[in-house]
């Protein structure tokens, strides 16, 4: 970590740390704490506080090599990993009350049993409970073994062989969470769902950042983030009156959605509950473990002395290394008879199947008045104190002639080095200790027990999966169907009402001197001619194509609410409607036995009123529509028709020329014969004539208004 990277990361620490404080202390200062779940988001700021809080005081202390720094590096990055499971349990808390939509007592973690049968708690929570306390004693346990990480002498944190499982123990109850979250989210209106959900996104990230990305406190920073905004969202979402004068004695709490739960299927909804949390959990343990296996797993380092030194590889250790002298390349030295000169000859083995010795450094005991002479290979050699060094070539020596990888040792594999030595002739390097140091990387994959376990996690994801992908489909098709069920009845309901209610409009649409001789003779068959009727057909355009996108219920809706506004003009204007067909209008106006009435102006006004209707309707609604009108005047027949279920029409050419216009009609015109237009010409302008072929008639004269 570079002094810069040090120095934003303690800043940023220390800062949200602040922050957290400052909200937790906001939070204790409103009003009913005790009555409602501001409580828990209390402790989880708290908690993430003195977590970023531990994490600044770590990288303060870090590489300080006095008794404080001791105790301090080490005392903060327990608190660290102690804070981050407390947090943890405080969110997964801090859910379960908005699901249960009530403040819970921290009593019933407990009584497990009871909470989850009789109080319906989820079971996640006692799976995250367990999995902190877990953590938490793992990293009590590491302080003493270096489980998850280790200080070097330079009083300096490291990770060790088993840091992913504290990754693990930090990352599965955040996803654990998340299922929850999700399998109740339908008790939570959309404000609630998008807050708390905010919270998770982040320290996901920082999971990954932190196994991709080391020297950076990913997780912890965005942990801090994710508690600031819960506490942002607080404010709004548990409307605390902070600054009104008003201080009421009700629970402060959000609004919640009521969801009731259908019994019968709780045994199928639990199943599909647990294996969605085994899917997830799996599925971030698989995600932690492919990272590790690609970017490998480094090991503390470790220290090999060896008393009797070997002349051969031993395979039964995981490292050997031999030092002897070639019994070819051996001489006396010319310039101290009293000393020999010979090549030594080393080899480092690496018996491991699956770890990489990346760095590594050999010494042997050696005779005063020893010398090496230059050109080593494989190693830079040293003598000091007796003792002969040799370590791993670093970047910029001139032993370095490979690259640095090229002195790292591969699973099954071996380094050779040596150097020419002049030592005093009884010099035996058999006789004498080896001290071999070395740090490693595992590759986890390169493991057959790994890949097995690996597999085995797999298969069980994909299992766990699938039963989930299956169960949720069952339950769907089981709320589909309950849901179809109690459709049909309110249909069959609303059809029952639609009918009784049809029936008595039937008879409220009639003419009233019909509906009275209609009254008094209801076997008589009730017709009359009336010599001037004015008649308007519309319809909507394209209507077949519009329904045809839509369910029946919005095809209904549209129609009842179009129609609705037709029929109060109607009503309004002294307009009698005759009937609906499909997405037909039929109305008359003049249904008197004077020739000379106003229907035909009554009947245009009415028509431009209904085009004003349709762009009203259009305002307000999401499928846009446009009608046809067509309106002519005659003599036609009118009467009840049925002996059960009777219904007032008009009939004749009139109607069916009437019909005429509106399929001749355009969109959004108004389409009348000459017949309309000579009792309305001194009234409303029209266009020039247009010819159209009428069956029955031949060539008519139409218009437009």
């Amino acid at each position: 970590m570079t002094e810069l990277t040090k120095i934003i990361s303690i800043s940023t620490l220390l800062f949200l740390a602040l922050s957290c404080f400052q909200a937790g202390i906001f939070l204790c200062s409103g009003p009913n704490l005790k009555q409602n779940n501001r409580r828990t988001l209390i402790f989880i700021e708290f908690f993430t506080g003195f977590l970023l809080l531990f994490d600044a005081l770590a990288y303060i202390y870090r590489g300080n090599i006095s008794t404080s720094g001791w105790y301090m590096v080490r005392l903060c990055n327990f608190l660290v990993f102690i804070c981050n499971s407390s947090a943890a349990f405080f969110f997964c808390f801090y859910v379960c009350e908005f699901i249960k939509q009530s403040r819970l007592s921290f009593s019933l973690l407990l009584t497990p049993k009871s909470s989850i049968r009789k109080e319906g708690i989820p079971v996640q929570l006692f799976i995250v409970l367990f999995l902190c306390i877990l953590g938490a004693l793992l990293t009590t346990v590491s302080q003493f073994t270096n489980l998850f990480y280790y200080f070097d002498e330079n009083n300096i944190y490291h990770r060790n062989t088993f840091y992913p499982i504290s990754v693990s123990l930090g990352f599965l109850p955040g996803l654990i969470t998340l299922t929850m979250f999700f399998q109740n989210r339908k008790k939570l209106p959309k404000n609630v769902f998008v807050s708390l959900l905010f919270y998770f996104i982040l320290p996901v990230i920082g999971v990954i950042l932190i196994l991709v990305i080391y020297g950076f406190s990913w997780i912890n920073i965005s942990l801090g983030l994710g508690a600031l905004h819960l506490f942002f969202s607080s404010i709004k979402l548990l409307e605390l009156e902070f600054y009104s004068a008003e201080r009421k004695s009700s629970v402060l709490s959000p609004v919640y959605k009521i969801i009731t739960d259908d019994t019968k299927n709780q045994k199928r909804l639990m199943r599909n509950h647990f294996w969605q949390t085994l899917s997830v959990s799996l599925g971030g343990l698989l995600l932690v473990l492919v990272i590790v296996s690609i970017k490998g797993l480094s090991l503390s380092e470790k220290s090999l002395t060896i008393e009797e030194p070997y002349s051969n590889n031993d395979i039964s250790k995981s490292v050997c290394v031999t030092f002897v002298r070639n019994a070819e390349k051996h001489w006396i030295d010319e310039a101290d008879p009293d000393r020999t000169g010979a090549q030594y000859d080393g080899v480092i083995y690496n018996n491991m199947r699956s770890t990489i010795i990346t760095d590594w450094k050999f010494s042997i005991l050696v005779p005063a008045g020893c010398s090496v002479d230059p050109g080593p290979w494989n190693g830079t050699f040293s003598l000091s104190a007796d003792t002969l060094n040799v370590i791993k070539p670093r970047a910029g020596d001139k032993e370095n002639i490979h690259g640095e990888d090229f002195y790292t040792i591969t699973p099954l594999k071996t380094l050779g080095f040596g150097c020419i030595m002049y030592t005093p002739h009884n010099y035996d390097p058999l006789s004498k200790k080896i001290v071999f140091t070395y740090s490693s990387v595992l590759k986890p994959l390169t493991n057959v027990l790994f890949d097995v376990f690996l597999a085995i996690l797999f298969v069980i994801f994909i299992i766990s999966t699938t039963l989930m992908i299956f169960e949720g489909k069952l339950i769907r098709i089981e709320e589909e169907n309950k849901k179809l069920e109690n459709t049909v009845k309110e249909r069959t309901k609303e059809l029952e009402e639609e009918k009784n209610h049809s029936e008595s409009l039937l008879l409220n649409i009639l003419p009233k001197e019909i509906a009275k001789e209609l009254t008094e003779h209801p076997d008589r068959t009730l017709a009359k001619k009336y010599p001037n009727v004015t008649v308007l057909f519309t319809d909507i355009v394209g209507f077949t194509k519009i329904s045809g996108e839509m369910n029946a219920e919005e095809v209904v809706t549209m129609l009842n609410k179009m129609f609705t506004l037709f029929d109060e003009r109607a009503q309004r204007e002294g307009i009698e409607k005759i009937k609906t067909i499909g997405d037909a209008y039929m109305a008359a106006a003049g249904l008197t036995q004077n020739e000379e009435n106003d229907g035909a102006e009554k009947m245009v006004r009415f028509a431009k009123g209904l085009l004003n209707d349709v762009r009203s309707f259009n305002e307000t609604s999401a499928v846009k529509l446009l009608i046809r009108l067509g309106i002519n005047s005659g003599p036609l027949v009118a009467g009840v028709i049925g002996k059960t279920k009777f219904i007032y029409d008009i009939w004749g050419d009139t109607v069916n020329v009437a019909s005429r216009m509106e399929s001749t009609g355009l969109p959004m015109k108004i389409h009348v014969t000459e017949y309309t237009k000579a009792q309305t010409a001194n009234l409303f302008s029209y266009t020039e004539n247009t010819e159209i072929n009428v069956k029955g008639k031949g060539m008519m004269k139409s218009y437009f208004l």
